[in-house]
């Protein structure tokens, strides 16, 4: 029996856990986080501990960018590392697509292999330069490159085309994509809303009992602090916390919006998060809905299929092709003004 190591123990671990590899085949877990002693009744340990024996590590971590320097630096084979997140790059960053195959199947290995690698990125003046700079030292830049992108390029219509409005994000977990909005918009409101404690246990417990994911996938979720999100902010002045049960939280707020971002996984609380920001969205402003093709479940999409016959409309949608599929919905009349 092979010896494979997962790194990471959270939200991407359930892409393959019992559906390409059981627990029964994981020899034990690495997280930097060290006060993870155990996961799922299997050891938990630090990267500098990984013994020379193993056969395969696989990477279930958003993180892949920041792992990968790591697994240098502490001279870890990469030919022996399986990166399952954010091989969407100019170069592939896996190396050992026999062993990928090997450990977890031909058709896991060709989901991987056949992601979308990315085009060259965009000439920039002096102004746009200086924020790309800034933003090529967040996390988020390698690990979902065009996400991150697409928000510069959103920005950058808002700005020049002077939409009014704050911005927000629904769904904001430890605060990685809010630090790139808050960056991209210095002078606009940024309101970030969320219990900061993780789902709601009633559409947790439905979206479980529907097959929408896992008991894993709920738990990662836990894993945030609302201090530890503003510190990340580059301009936390200008960051309004709102944590609490959406849409209750966003009660008394008579806000327009330029751009906001949909980020709660779930069917009813996207479809809330329309319900309230679509109305308030303005003309030539953009919502980036998170996990619209996402593989695994289709919760995000049935919102909006939902949105759009509730109110009998088609909304001006253009999905791309990041890690996790985000839909880019804008808001136009069709006179010009």
């Amino acid at each position: 029996m092979k010896k494979i190591y997962i790194w990471g123990t959270g939200i991407i671990l359930e892409r393959i856990l019992n559906h390409r590899i059981t627990l029964e085949e994981i020899f034990a877990f690495i997280d930097n986080d060290i006060s993870k002693k155990t996961f799922m009744g299997k050891r938990v340990i630090r990267p500098e501990e990984l013994p020379l024996d193993y056969d395969a590590v696989i990477v279930a971590s958003m993180y892949t960018e920041e792992i990968r320097r790591q697994c240098i630096a502490l001279k870890i084979n990469l030919e022996k590392v399986i990166f399952l997140y954010n091989n969407v790059r100019m170069e592939d960053i896996n190396s050992n697509y026999e062993l990928m195959a090997e450990v977890l199947g031909d058709e896991y290995k060709d989901i991987v292999k056949n992601r979308y690698h990315l085009v060259r990125t965009i000439a920039k003046n002096e102004v746009t330069k200086s924020r790309d700079d800034l933003l090529k030292k967040m996390p988020m830049y390698e690990d979902d490159y065009v996400r991150t992108k697409t928000l510069e390029l959103a920005a950058d219509e808002i700005e020049e085309q002077k939409i009014p409005g704050a911005v927000a994000e629904l769904g904001v977990f430890r605060g990685e994509f809010a630090r790139c909005i808050n960056a991209v918009f210095p002078d606009r409101e940024l309101y970030l809303f969320d219990t900061f404690e993780g789902f709601s246990n009633k559409e947790a417990d439905r979206e479980m009992n529907k097959g929408s994911c896992t008991e894993v996938f709920v738990d990662a979720f836990k894993n945030t602090d609302m201090s530890d999100v503003l510190e990340k902010m580059e301009y936390p002045d200008k960051v309004v916390l709102k944590k609490g049960y959406f849409p209750q939280t966003a009660e008394n707020l008579n806000l327009q919006f330029a751009f906001v971002s949909l980020d709660v996984d779930f069917e009813e609380s996207t479809l809330n998060g329309l319900e309230y920001f679509y109305p308030r969205l303005s003309v030539g402003g953009y919502l980036f809905i998170h996990d619209y093709n996402y593989g695994y479940f289709d919760c995000v999409k049935k919102a909006i299929r939902t949105f759009e016959e509730r109110h009998q409309i088609r909304l001006c949608k253009v999905p791309i092709c990041d890690s996790i599929g985000t839909l880019v919905v804008t808001k136009y009349e069709s006179k010009y003004l």
